[in-house]
């Protein structure tokens, strides 16, 4: 009984340990986004997109949450569309600091809103009732 529960803590010691290294070479690999920017990834190839040099347009909408009420929502930002600048592309994932992430297919695009508000980006779609699209503190971007 007593080299069954040595038996058990040794195991549980070994997926800490192991769970351990995972996180930290996780959070070591991941790159960071500058601040006041966000990491376009478009052709396999980067860029920094500094969000204080864009030409922000007021826009204005509803959005739907889960349980089907209307929400207003309006603010200054720039289309999804004019950010990625291209039209050889099948949906954008639209990535948080967090690593949150939400898809954002082609047909949606002109709907699709990257509000700034003080040196942050969040996405918006427009008319959307999938309300787990609301990405804040978007920090990358990628065109696939």
């Amino acid at each position: 009984m007593k080299k069954d529960k040595k038996i058990i803590l040794i195991v549980i010691i070994v997926l800490l340990v192991v769970l351990a290294g995972s996180v930290w070479w996780y959070l070591g690999s991941r790159s960071e986004t500058p601040e006041n920017a966000i990491t376009l990834v478009k052709n396999e190839k980067e860029e920094l997109v500094d969000i204080s040099k864009l030409s922000l347009t007021s826009f204005s909408g509803k959005t739907v949450n889960g349980k089907g009420e209307e929400k207003d929502v309006s603010g200054e930002g720039i289309k999804l569309a004019d950010v990625i600048s291209t039209s050889d592309f099948s949906e954008v994932s639209v990535i948080a600091e967090d690593a949150y992430s939400a898809t954002v297919k082609k047909e949606d695009m002109d709907n699709a809103w990257l509000q700034i508000e003080e040196g942050t980006a969040r996405l918006i779609v427009l008319g959307d009732s999938d309300s787990k699209r609301n990405v804040k503190n978007v920090v990358r971007i990628e065109v696939k």
